[in-house]
């Protein structure tokens, strides 16, 4: 029997630690002389300085420096593909959270350039992966745009990170959670080969950092006191859920964690409310829906505390009944929810939701 040839990119180079952000410049040399800087206000703010300082000593000069528009939408993509064109740039480096980094590899991708991608909080796995999320103007979900390359690097400086908000890196664990929590489920959907069970291993390794350094990693960040394990949980939110997610391809990926993140976007004020923190919600969700042990969701509701990950969705959004309604109806028809070994109904996604609550509100009692 042949063996299928499968094409698994993997990032050219990755520059991770403390003060990481000082290398830049000197990879970026190697790409060519001009840079389009893509990013959210805030990234771009807090790391403007660091950023010229490491291009400039490089001999790197800036195309120009752009805000991203604040959603990974067409529009947004089409207008900054322009500019990028315009600037005759060498590459592309993205910087910020996950819409930012999304938008700027689908700018490079179209633009036919290599993308540096500079996390500034550590909030998903978007950093170095084939995929981007792309929404509508307003955050609804509209489709994940795959590539055929990684970034070309990234640079994932915990300094940086470090000073971000503490949700955004509860965001990140909860969103890199999944990658065990998913995976174990969408496989029994997918062919057992070396691949998919390398994204289960990496899913369940993602587990095994968070539930063990998270706890830390968020008191790191919530004093602003540096702390070694902040260095193990982003590890784990942005190489090992990203290696999972290549390797996983579109074989095993997300499955109604991210199907239920996908079916509240349908309520606005859910485009507030930092996509990992959805998820980590729907991790619990995904539990239920299961039909697992009180006892598995209860210590699945401990981890997420621990990590400051919302246990109960009134922590997330106050929703009314036919908001509620709205959304279990739209979570049923994600693409996430294919994954998902057997068929699930509205009812069953209202009846998790209101067994998680349950269960996290005796706890919080």
């Amino acid at each position: 029997m042949r063996t299928i040839i499968e094409r698994v990119d993997f990032p050219c180079k990755v520059f991770r630690g403390f003060g990481a952000l000082g290398s830049l410049g000197d990879y970026c040399k190697t790409l060519g002389t001009k840079a389009f800087i893509v990013g959210g206000k805030t990234a771009l703010t807090k790391t403007e300085q660091k950023l010229h300082v490491s291009l400039e000593k490089a001999g790197v000069s800036i195309a120009a420096s752009r805000w991203y528009g604040g959603e990974c939408s067409r529009r947004n993509i089409n207008e900054l593909v322009a500019a990028t064109k315009q600037s005759q740039a060498d590459c592309v480096i993205a910087v910020g959270g996950g819409k930012a980094l999304d938008i700027g590899k689908i700018i490079a991708w179209e633009c036919q350039l290599p993308v540096i991608t500079v996390p500034t909080i550590a909030a998903t796995c978007a950093a170095i992966t084939t995929v981007s999320v792309v929404y509508t103007d307003e955050g609804e979900f509209v489709e994940i745009v795959s590539f055929d390359e990684c970034p070309a690097a990234t640079v994932i400086d915990t300094e940086v990170i470090l000073d971000a908000p503490v949700r955004w890196l509860a965001a990140g664990m909860g969103d890199t959670m999944a990658k065990w929590y998913e995976y174990r489920v969408s496989i029994e959907c997918a062919e057992k080969t070396s691949m998919t069970l390398a994204a289960l291993a990496n899913g369940r390794l993602c587990y095994d950092l968070i539930e063990r350094f998270g706890g830390e990693a968020r008191q790191a960040v919530e004093s602003k006191i540096f702390h070694e394990a902040l260095d193990s949980t982003v590890d784990a939110i942005i190489l090992y859920a990203g290696l999972a997610s290549i390797f996983g391809g579109e074989k095993i990926r997300s499955a109604a964690a991210h199907g239920l993140h996908n079916g509240l976007t349908k309520i606005p004020r859910a485009h507030e409310v930092g996509h990992g923190l959805l998820v980590g919600y729907g991790n619990l969700f995904l539990l239920a829906l299961e039909d697992r042990s009180d006892a598995e969701i209860i210590e699945a509701i401990h981890i997420a505390e621990r990590c400051a990950v919302p246990t109960t969705l009134s922590q997330l959004l106050d929703l009314t009944a036919e908001e509620l309604t709205v959304v279990a109806a739209a979570t049923i028809l994600t693409p996430d929810m294919k994954n998902m070994p057997f068929t699930v109904t509205a009812d069953m996604v209202l009846q998790a939701i209101r067994r998680v609550d349950s269960l996290a509100g005796s706890l919080k009692a």
